[in-house]
């Protein structure tokens, strides 16, 4: 059974997010109110309340998770930040950037809306990688005639690797790419002590 990971860090947000929105599409129900009595979705939303608000407190507002979680989305919080945050960044863009066939002159020092323009577009694209990722997720068990494409696409699945693309989302939203210890979040952050897994598991 999967479990929470116990050593948290700025993907940690994405992913848990990404998880909490694609689960409760209804944007309406991104309160803490309307989820009193779904308490996966709810655990998760506390979750997310507790990083928004110690890795983008630029855009945090507890009373309006659903504003906060669309900026975190979207990148709002990119433009509140000084570029110097992002100096260390730019230089790993820049590197991937000389090494590509389309390769064209910089003619201005990075901007954090450029900066933006990139995460947000990654962001979709790390959306669209995880629906193929979790394609045959909910499948406990299938017969002999249908098994031919099940094994077909988790073949194709598992060769995808997203962690170039983690790290520089990771790097967005906490350019100090710090790790924090699940412990040290639940004492100052008031982070759920629950794993999620185990309370889907309790409540299937």
């Amino acid at each position: 059974m999967k479990t929470d990971p116990v050593e948290i860090t700025a993907i940690t947000l994405i992913d848990k997010v990404l998880e909490f929105t694609s689960m409760t599409p209804d944007t309406s129900s991104w309160t803490f109110e309307k989820l009193n009595k779904n308490e996966s979705r709810l655990v998760r939303l506390r979750q997310i309340d507790s990083l928004l608000k110690l890795f983008v407190p630029e855009i945090y507002n507890k009373k309006d998770l659903k504003f906060s979680i669309e900026s975190l989305l979207d990148g709002k919080f990119i433009r509140l930040r000084k570029e110097t945050m992002y100096s260390s960044l730019f230089r790993k863009m820049d590197k991937i950037i000389l090494k590509s066939k389309h390769f064209t002159e910089q003619q201005n020092e990075w901007r954090n809306d450029e900066l933006e323009f990139n995460y947000r577009n990654l962001i979709d694209y790390k959306i669209k990688i995880n629906k193929v990722l979790n394609f045959n997720n909910g499948i406990m068990e299938i017969s002999y005639p249908y098994l031919y494409s099940y094994e077909m696409t988790n073949s194709i699945s598992h060769k995808i690797k997203t962690e170039n693309l983690d790290a520089f989302l990771s790097l967005v939203i906490d350019p100090a790419n710090e790790c924090f210890a699940k412990e040290k979040l639940i004492q100052e952050y008031d982070y759920p002590k629950e794993d999620v897994y185990e309370v889907d598991f309790e409540n299937w």
